[in-house]
């Protein structure tokens, strides 16, 4: 009993709406984020002055969600879907590589998660829903325009949830690109259950994916990034910061894809920073990549 409040406490601190306002808040000059969150914050700016606009969509579940639009007027009939991480702000997430994607000539879509920021939700599903949300996202793309290529890049959780869509039918999808992926819902509450209860913490992580399945009518064994892409039907590119240590799954997930696979580890980078850290050398990945798979 004792095991099961305890999944249930936490199950709501993890998964319950955040307030998004505290995402990239600025930091001190000492701080060792300071010149990724300088980035983050000129870059929401400078990308917020172009031409945009809100895009709605409905969830199978009668969830407005909401994304930001970015056309392009030197347009190569490419869009990019940009799909942000745990708790965090969408638009800030996503300026800095969304500025690089609109000077590539592609138009670039930033949709705000369920539960996040402008979208309807009471709780992040780790891509257990989300896959199906960014199933309709691709749709309206589809529907607005129906010649483009789509590309789909996401970043931590976004990346997982990149990666939960490998193995689907999506028109017009030509890749995916997954940052330093979320990769398994079940290791999720493992790994936070251990780190909060140590002790016993295996029944608490028991316990709360009890609670997630029945929630979400969600099976967390679907959700095994390395599982889907043994079936995907797209050509992946995989980064991540060599802090990360990365590298092993990385190898697993090259090696079980049918599809092409390119792996990208940038220098002295942790989770999430990158494409702030190693600009050139990402950059020149993710364009060597497109040009692959866009062709």
């Amino acid at each position: 009993m004792f095991d099961k409040f305890k999944a249930d406490i936490l199950f709501t601190q993890l998964l319950k709406r955040p307030d998004i306002e505290k995402a990239y808040a600025m930091v001190p000059p000492t701080d060792a984020w300071y010149d990724t969150i300088t980035k983050v914050h000129n870059s929401l700016k400078e990308i917020q002055e172009q031409p945009h606009e809100l895009l709605e969509i409905t969830s199978h579940d009668n969830l407005k969600l909401k994304g930001v639009y970015y056309p392009n007027s030197n347009s190569k009939n490419v869009t990019v879907i940009c799909v942000h991480g745990y708790t965090s702000h969408a638009e800030r997430e996503w300026a800095f590589p969304g500025l690089f994607y609109l000077s590539q000539g592609y138009s670039v879509l930033i949709p705000y998660q369920r539960a996040h920021g402008l979208s309807e939700g009471k709780y992040i599903t780790f891509g257990a829903l989300e896959y199906k949300d960014m199933l309709n996202w691709v749709s309206k793309i589809n529907e607005m325009n129906p010649d483009d290529a789509i590309i789909i890049h996401g970043l931590s959780m976004g990346g997982g949830i990149a990666l939960d869509l490998a193995d689907k039918d999506m028109k017009n999808v030509k890749g995916i690109i997954a940052d330093a992926p979320s990769v398994s819902i079940r290791e999720f509450f493992e790994n936070v259950s251990k780190d909060v209860f140590k002790k016993g913490y295996e029944k608490v992580a028991i316990c709360a994916i009890e609670r997630f399945e029945k929630e979400f009518n969600a099976d967390v064994k679907d959700f095994e990034c390395v599982d889907i892409v043994s079936k995907s039907k797209y050509p992946i590119l995989l980064s991540a910061g060599s802090m990360e240590n990365m590298e092993e799954l990385f190898d697993t997930i090259k090696g079980t894809n049918p599809c092409s696979t390119d792996v990208i580890i940038l220098e002295g980078c942790n989770h999430g920073n990158g494409m702030y850290k190693q600009t050139e050398q990402y950059q020149n990945a993710i364009k060597d990549f497109l040009h692959k798979a866009i062709k």
